[in-house]
Parts: C-alpha cells; sequence; structure tokens
C-alpha cells in the first residue's frame, strides 16, 4: 500500500492554546497553595461523584469536629483527617482528595 504524506495545518486552534495557557497559570496557582472557595473546588459533581455528600459544605459539617467554616479544615491533624477522609470518600487522605479535586477543575476547563 502506498504512503501518503500531506501538510497538516490547523489554523484554528487558538481557542484550544488560550485554553491551555488558562489550565498551565491554574496549576501553578494550585502548586502555589492559592486560597480557594471550597464549595467551587470541590464542586457538587465531584462530591456526589467521589463522597457520601452532596457538597463540601455537608462534608465538613457532618464531620465529628465541630467547624465553622471549611478553612478550619487546615488546623485539623492529618491523621484524623485522613481518617475521616477514608471512611467518607474513595480516598485514602486529604491530600489525595485535593488532588482529584485539581485534576477535574483542570481537565473540566480544557474541555469547556
Amino acid at each position: 500500500m502506498a504512503r501518503m504524506d500531506f501538510d497538516l495545518r490547523v489554523s484554528e486552534l487558538d481557542p484550544l492554546h488560550g485554553r491551555l495557557e488558562e489550565a498551565q497559570e491554574r496549576v501553578f496557582e494550585l502548586q502555589a497553595g492559592t486560597r480557594v472557595d471550597s464549595d467551587e473546588f470541590f464542586s457538587k459533581e465531584f462530591m456526589r461523584s467521589h463522597t457520601q455528600y452532596d457538597s463540601f459544605r455537608a462534608f465538613y459539617r457532618e464531620s465529628s469536629w465541630d467547624l465553622d467554616e471549611a478553612g478550619d479544615m487546615d488546623e485539623l491533624p492529618n491523621d484524623r483527617l485522613d481518617g475521616y477522609v477514608a471512611e467518607t470518600t474513595e480516598f485514602e487522605t486529604w491530600e489525595e482528595m485535593k488532588t482529584a479535586a485539581a485534576e477535574e477543575e483542570i481537565l473540566d476547563q480544557l474541555v469547556s
């Protein structure tokens, strides 16, 4: 069978290029430890798919700790927080849960 070579030039990649740049900026922000809105970062879809809860707000309010705000979770000992995550989600650790949410957010940005 004969091989056919041709010049492939795609001119309509500007929107994709822009989304890739935005996703890369978001990766840098998340790696730098930027504070985010917990209900936005842990979307309802993410929480329903990966946890026992419909929202991040329900996740932290149902914990055994008296937490007034989601940011208070930063004050909890890692082993206790990891235990709660392992019991109520499909993740073993809090870090694993945050990483998965970040990955989903970035992928959603790329495909939207």
